[in-house]
């Protein structure tokens, strides 16, 4: 994809640390110009920044709290003053509470749909008009396997209820986008290495072993799912919208 995507303007939330950080890296290293974010640690998006403008990458940090409308349109400003337009947003800010409904307060459970479900809602409208104005953009989507299909995760209802969530909202979006040259598309990964030493969204494919969750055997690494991302964001699925696509070894199926 290192050509496809030269020259695009590439928005990634979340993307001080983890898959954000690996979209952003991957798309810089392939030539687009990127607007980096995080909510808190700044410190880490510009670091990461800096070590990609080194390597010659156009890029920019932005600390800003999506889950907020000023914070969602204060880095919209900041990418369009920076860029002149976004043509592509990966939205990947997703907080995660492991615990049953029965033990998570009101706060709880708004903090994880905000992080997870409203920050898709809060950064896609805004970007929207500048890509309608150029009748093009991609906006990619993280859910979570099972999303599609609302399977039933315990102890993670709110987040698993915003993943059911952002697909809807994304096959909505690729509806009405869709005469904009808009497309709109999900992401769906699997247990990851980064998180399954941790027991939390391994624990979601079973209690077996690794080889019982994921048929390949294997976690997801980064690129794997980097390698999702990047293709809805290039010509290569310029007819795609719409789609959920999980990147999950198998465990799907």
């Amino acid at each position: 994809m290192k050509d496809e995507v030269k020259g695009r303007v590439f928005l990634v939330t979340g993307s001080g640390h983890g898959l954000g950080a690996a979209v952003a890296t991957a798309a810089a290293r392939a030539g687009a110009r990127v607007v980096l974010n995080c909510r808190s640690d700044g410190k880490r998006a510009e670091s990461l920044a800096a070590d990609l403008k080194k390597a010659g990458a156009d890029v920019r940090a932005v600390k800003a709290d999506v889950t907020q409308a000023e914070g969602a349109r204060a880095l919209v400003d900041e990418t369009l003053k920076a860029f002149s337009r976004v043509d592509v947003l990966v939205n990947t800010v997703g907080a995660f509470e492991w615990k049953p409904v029965a033990e998570m307060d009101p706060g709880e459970w708004r903090m994880v749909m905000a992080s997870n479900l409203d920050s898709v809602y809060l950064v896609s409208r805004l970007v929207l008009p500048t890509m309608r104005e150029n009748r093009f953009g991609r906006i990619v989507n993280f859910g979570e396997v099972g999303a599609e299909r609302t399977a039933a995760h315990p102890r993670v209802a709110a987040w698993a209820a915003a993943k059911a969530g952002v697909i809807a909202l994304s096959k909505t979006l690729a509806l009405e986008e869709a005469r904009y040259g808009i497309t709109v598309n999900v992401v769906c990964p699997g247990v990851l290495e980064e998180t399954s030493a941790r027991g939390k969204r391994a624990a979601l494919h079973g209690n077996g072993g690794l080889g019982d969750r994921v048929p390949v055997g294997r976690a997801a690494r980064a690129d794997d799912v980097v390698r999702a991302v990047l293709f809805f964001a290039s010509p290569a699925a310029d007819f795609v919208t719409g789609q959920v696509l999980a990147v999950a070894g198998g465990a799907s199926l």
